[in-house]
């Protein structure tokens, strides 16, 4: 479609130069990398992420836009297919359905030493690797500056490198783009009989799951492959450079020294000679990504099943099941030992104790969303 006959037809209206005016200009995009992991899947070479931006790779690439306007429907950003995403999936409020709330942590002791919390979702992979559900997981590793790098894995063995939490962001959609274009070897190496038929499974926070379920409502590729999706608990993400100036200005440790990072009510950092560090998350503040600030989304309800500490003891992980997918899933995890109950209170009701939870959950939705009215 040219220029001119786009302007005549007004059924299309929002295409990238619209995304870039309205979301990237304004910094309210997530770095998702939706857009360009859409765009550059269907071979259109338009856009590009570059330091978490996208962009147009170049003026002449510009020409290249088919103004098909999937760019701008499929971005948590915009409200484009919102309330039909919403309806389909029975979406109601801001916590999203629940079928059941566990509080569990691994069993498994190799995830015990590297996880986070009760290391579940390296555990929910773990299994489905191990019981041939999937062929391989969508996740976040980082350098050894502690970087997060988006990254598709085909093996279980991997799993353990991409364990922990990461606080600034990682462009999670951006490995499906290359999707198309892996070599035979690779294929080969890799046991991909055919690209189409992968079985994949998602990890991310709120604004990049729900860019996944945006693509799969509207079909389209290659987010087919995507079988699984594990949603994180997600207050606010913050700036990688930001943060990491501040931490060190707050407590005097450099990056290099940094081992893992936390938070629990406040920020923490470990470093590599066993030293612990604490900083107010309010010191943080100046780091938070804009966009954060307008996201209520703070349980991934758009997920399968969600996984955050809130609400839960020490080691262990608040577990949300959204479906039927996602509660064959989490039985499966009792059933076959890889996780274990945090035990409950005889005394407390089965209902009154999933009805406290969700109370908990929230309140933190709502200081969520007090907190970007008063930082607005």
């Amino acid at each position: 479609m040219s220029q001119k006959e786009f302007k005549k037809n007004k059924k299309i209206t929002e295409v990238f130069a619209t995304l870039y005016k309205e979301i990237i200009k304004k910094e309210l995009c997530c770095a998702c990398g939706a857009c360009v992991a859409y765009c550059e899947s269907q071979d259109f070479n338009v856009i590009k992420m570059e330091n978490n931006i996208p962009q147009y790779k170049s003026n002449k690439t510009k020409r290249n836009c088919t103004l098909c306007g999937v760019c701008y429907s499929i971005c948590p950003q915009t409200r484009k297919i919102e309330i039909k995403l919403d309806l389909s999936l029975g979406i109601e409020d801001k916590i999203g359905p629940i079928s059941n709330i566990s509080i569990a942590k691994t069993l498994i002791n190799s995830i015990k030493k590297v996880g986070q919390d009760g290391g579940i979702v390296t555990t929910v992979l773990k299994y489905l690797f191990d019981k041939d559900k999937i062929d391989a997981a969508i996740v976040s590793t980082f350098k050894k500056d502690l970087r997060p790098i988006p990254l598709i894995i085909f093996n279980r063995e991997d799993l353990l490198k991409s364990a922990g939490t990461r606080y600034s962001i990682s462009p999670q959609l951006l490995p499906l783009k290359n999707l198309y274009k892996k070599s035979k070897d690779f294929q080969k190496d890799n046991n991909i009989q055919d690209i189409d038929k992968l079985r994949i499974a998602f990890v991310g926070t709120p604004c990049q799951v729900k860019a996944i379920k945006k693509m799969q409502y509207l079909e389209k590729l290659p987010t087919h492959i995507i079988k699984y999706i594990i949603g994180l608990f997600c207050f606010e993400n913050f700036h990688y450079e930001k943060l990491y100036k501040l931490l060190e200005k707050e407590t005097n440790v450099k990056l290099v020294d940094i081992k893992r990072t936390f938070i629990d009510e406040k920020f923490f950092i470990k470093t590599w000679d066993n030293q612990k560090f604490e900083v107010d998350l309010k010191s943080l503040d100046p780091a938070v990504r804009k966009h954060c600030l307008f996201c209520n989304d703070f349980t991934s309800k758009y997920s399968d099943i969600s996984v955050g500490s809130t609400g839960a003891p020490e080691g262990y992980s608040t577990i949300l099941t959204r479906n039927k997918k996602g509660e064959k899933l989490l039985k499966n995890l009792f059933l076959y030992n890889y996780i274990v109950h945090y035990p409950i209170s005889h005394d407390e009701k089965k209902k009154e104790w999933k009805e406290k939870k969700e109370k908990i959950l929230k309140r933190i939705i709502s200081l969520k969303e007090r907190k970007k009215v008063l930082d607005i």
